[in-house]
């Protein structure tokens, strides 16, 4: 059966039921008018096919996300071993650092206080500019 022949079928056993549908809800309910069900019908319908089509574009991002997670898994791992690497340098340095300033300061305190000094009078003048 071709598709344009499905097509029509399909069509045609809508339309069939959408009578019955109707000819079914008059017989219920014999006061009120006969209602046209078809326009709501095909609203449906057109709603389901847009949530079809919702379903398969989710669907293929999900797969293709599925198929990237590994690879970036095994990127971020890698950036924060990275980074857990450069935090214990930068901890080494500044220990470094503290124990240098330890050093000269108990053995040259009075030229430490002069540098001390001078380095509190440029932040000074850094806020008043």
């Amino acid at each position: 059966m071709s598709t344009d022949t499905a097509a029509d079928a399909s069509a045609a056993e809508g339309s069939q039921t959408t009578s019955r549908t109707n000819t079914a809800l008059s017989a219920a309910m014999p006061g009120l008018p006969a209602l046209d069900l078809s326009k709501t019908l095909d609203s449906q319908r057109e709603q389901v096919e847009i949530y079809r089509q919702l379903l398969e574009i989710l669907a293929h991002s999900e797969q293709a996300s599925a198929a990237i997670f590994p690879e970036l898994s095994k990127s971020l791992v890698a950036h924060i071993d990275t980074l857990s690497k450069l935090k214990e340098d930068l901890h080494g340095v500044f220990s470094r650092i503290r124990a240098l300033k330890t050093h000269y300061q108990s053995e040259y305190p009075d030229a430490f206080d002069y540098v001390q000094s001078l380095h509190v009078k440029e932040l000074d003048d850094e806020d008043d500019g």
